[in-house]
């Protein structure tokens, strides 16, 4: 008997469906926006990832041979690109404001607040066709690893954007049906 070619590798069913690359929207708290704003704060997502995940392993000799074992997770870092939009603070600038001591208006200098830098908690989720959430990650402790307001071109008619490289302690995935 023939097998049929199409998906149907428990994928049958009105319940399943292939997620999509552009049905989603990354949350940070006063940075990037989030589904429920009533007022918009922050600013739009543009591009993200969902965690990168690597194990460090441990190398055991054994007689002539040696074994692998996987030891502690390693969290890659993410790359959040967010719309640069004309506002009177800039959300990410204020979160480093809430890191450093420092006033752009009088004086250049970044010296460290004594509360440090302050770690959020960020949530990914990604939608089906209808809106419906069907995956969540939630990020723990997420920090601006590195920021860039790139380049400026005279040439150019681009849209402004910035690019965040997020660290985060690790990540919990949630699956919703």
């Amino acid at each position: 008997m023939a097998r049929p070619m199409g998906l149907d590798f428990g994928l049958e069913g009105p319940a399943k469906v292939c997620k999509r690359k552009n049905r989603w929207l990354l949350s940070i708290a006063d940075v990037s926006a989030g589904a429920s704003r009533v007022e918009i704060k922050t600013l739009p997502p543009l591009r993200s990832a969902r965690p990168n995940l690597s194990f460090q392993e441990i190398q055991a000799k054994h007689l002539n041979e040696d074994i692998f074992y996987p030891a502690k997770p390693d969290w890659k870092p993410i790359s959040l690109v967010l719309y640069d939009v004309s506002k009177n603070n800039h959300p990410v600038v204020d979160w480093l404001k809430l890191a450093y001591n420092t006033d752009p208006k009088e004086d250049s200098a970044w010296t460290p607040a004594a509360s440090g830098l302050i770690k959020q908690e960020a949530k990914l989720e990604l939608y089906d066709g209808c809106g419906e959430i069907i995956e969540v990650w939630k990020y723990e402790n997420v920090w601006p690893q590195a920021i860039n307001f790139l380049d400026l071109d005279m040439m150019s008619g681009d849209i402004l954007t910035c690019e965040i490289t997020l660290r985060y302690a690790r990540a919990y995935y949630y699956l919703f049906k």
